[in-house]
């Protein structure tokens, strides 16, 4: 028989081959490949290769379908808000009504009986009240000597006000009209179908093979564009690089509201970031 001090389990700690072994717990780092990252000529919502590229102002590209695809559904789903809003509203006012009309029939019914009861203490003669306590008083002394008979429990008056609900605190509780403006899908900022801008750039596939990818051109240097920092120009949709902004019109350089700045591929810089994907899971103690 082995001896059981040569398990893993026996120690009163991990070691490292040990903690190496198990799959499940700790937190898992690996490094993100080129695979991994989107190009610079990829849409932002199909990851493929923009058709009919379109970009924001905040300078995300998609592809001209994919981004009208997406403010359509938008589009629906505040319909659909739009409608739940109404209706909640509808039964909102109807109980904000009920409620009115529950609180002027019970003034009313309030008003009613005071002037009623004012009346009975008037006509009924004092004789009456003193018949009833000595009845009261009677029956209070059988139950309470008797300890085989059960003795009437008091009952608390029921706060009725308590339980109903305060118009005030329903008419503060309105349904909160939704918002119906589109938005980016990747920004989160309010977005316009008009506000999208058309590109146009120039192509160079790295084969001749049909299935090579595509790579966009700067329209001034002719050089590929792969992480650097690209503008596209709005009155023509060309592409440029930010080093060669200056090389274009001195009125149209200097003026930043005719240039859109792009989102660069992968994470837009050559080291500064580490391109890792973490996982936490629990901790191996």
């Amino acid at each position: 028989m082995t001896r059981h001090s040569k398990n893993n389990t026996a120690n009163s700690i991990f070691t490292y081959h040990e903690r190496k072994k198990v799959k499940d717990f700790n937190t898992l780092t690996q490094r993100l490949g080129a695979s991994s990252m989107r190009k610079f000529e990829q849409c932002w919502l199909c990851l493929a290769t923009a058709v009919k590229p379109v970009t924001t102002p905040e300078g995300y590209i998609y592809c001209k379908e994919c981004i009208i695809v997406s403010l359509s559904k938008q589009m629906e789903k505040n319909k659909k808000k739009l409608s739940q809003w109404e209706l909640d509203m509808k039964a909102w006012k109807d109980q904000v009504e009920e409620l009115k009309r529950q609180e002027d029939s019970e003034k009313k019914r309030k008003l009613v009986q005071e002037n009623l009861y004012s009346l009975e203490l008037v006509k009924k003669p004092k004789v009456l009240e003193t018949n009833k306590k000595l009845f009261k008083e009677d029956v209070k002394e059988k139950f309470t000597g008797n300890f085989w008979v059960s003795q009437p429990t008091k009952t608390e008056p029921t706060n009725s006000s308590s339980k109903k609900v305060d118009l005030g605190e329903l008419e503060k509780k309105a349904p909160v009209k939704p918002k119906t403006t589109l938005i980016c899908p990747i920004s989160g900022k309010p977005l316009k179908l008009k506000d999208l801008v058309d590109i146009n750039p120039e192509v160079s596939n790295e084969s001749d093979t049909p299935n090579s990818e595509v790579v966009w051109l700067c329209s001034v240097s002719k050089k590929p564009i792969l992480h650097n920092q690209a503008c596209v120009y709005k009155k023509n949709g060309k592409l440029v690089l930010k080093q060669y902004m200056g090389t274009c019109d001195e009125e149209d350089a200097t003026n930043n509201e005719l240039f859109i700045r792009l989102i660069p591929a992968g994470t837009g810089f050559a080291s500064h970031n580490n391109v890792e994907a973490k996982k936490f899971r629990p901790c191996m103690q």
